[in-house]
């Protein structure tokens, strides 16, 4: 029996492996320290495996004389791409983070940070609760297959042994996070303009009573009705989320244009 294989599939299939890998590292949910760095590396080789013959296809015919300089500058591009993409990506989910941990600021949930057990660092909890449910919607609306489907088009626009612009995508990417923290004000407006409210009327309520404890009586007053509008708020941060979402396509589409030489 002889066996025969296509080095060129191989090639591209490293290739390929490295460029998700990247993304597997920086990506949110997969990229925790609860997730095994094995099984993030078989999630990339399966996903390259499969994109390598399409992806192969579409690159140019002819001979190729390959190197270790040609391998190292492509393992360097794959990088810079695969960093690019997860960047964009990620900005939302920052932006909701942030959002939480405003409004944890102004409730006064910033005294019990806790453990984040996948990033390692402390974290408030209102802001892992927006991250949860962020990540959940974005599984939910099957946003991982627009990620693939970015993935496969970056290799076409940006094909593997190609140059790239690395200069107008970086351009980009910076113009993009100017919106990450209007974004994320946007998320936790309306807890934190009804709670600056409460404290105005704190404020005249000691110039009224001034024998009240303003800080016994307003610190529970502060928290309950802070509760009570994330809880409102709730109902409404499927479409805030899903808003900033919706764009996310064309502006990987947009990213991937500035990559092309």
């Amino acid at each position: 029996m002889q066996i025969t294989y296509d080095a060129s599939i191989m090639l591209v299939t490293l290739v390929l492996t490295l460029r998700i890998l990247v993304l597997a590292a920086i990506l949110p949910l997969i990229s925790g320290r609860s997730v095994p760095v094995v099984w993030r590396l078989a999630l990339s080789g399966v996903i390259a495996a499969a994109c390598a013959p399409s992806v192969a296809a579409q690159m140019p015919t002819g001979p190729l004389a390959i190197t270790w300089e040609l391998l190292v500058i492509e393992a360097t591009r794959s990088a810079v791409i695969g960093v690019l993409i997860a960047f964009v990506l990620g900005i939302p989910f920052a932006a909701v983070r942030f959002a939480g941990e405003i409004i944890g600021v102004q409730i006064g949930f910033s005294m019990v940070n806790t453990i984040d057990p996948q990033g390692g660092g402390q974290v408030s909890v209102l802001a892992q609760l927006y991250y949860l449910l962020s990540v959940m919607l974005f599984f939910a609306m099957d946003l991982h297959h627009l990620l693939v489907q970015v993935f496969v088009e970056s290799c076409y626009v940006a094909p593997i042994f190609g140059a790239i612009d690395g200069h107008a995508a970086a351009w980009f990417v910076v113009s993009e996070f100017a919106g990450f923290f209007k974004m994320g004000f946007i998320i936790a407006s309306p807890v934190v303009i009804v709670l600056l409210l409460v404290s105005a009327a704190m404020g005249f309520v000691v110039k009224t009573v001034p024998q009240i404890n303003i800080l016994v009586v307003g610190f529970p007053i502060q928290i309950a009705v802070g509760l009570v509008m994330v809880g409102a708020s709730l109902v409404f941060f499927s479409r805030v989320f899903t808003s900033l979402i919706v764009g996310m396509e064309d502006q990987l589409m947009n990213l991937l244009l500035t990559l092309s030489v």
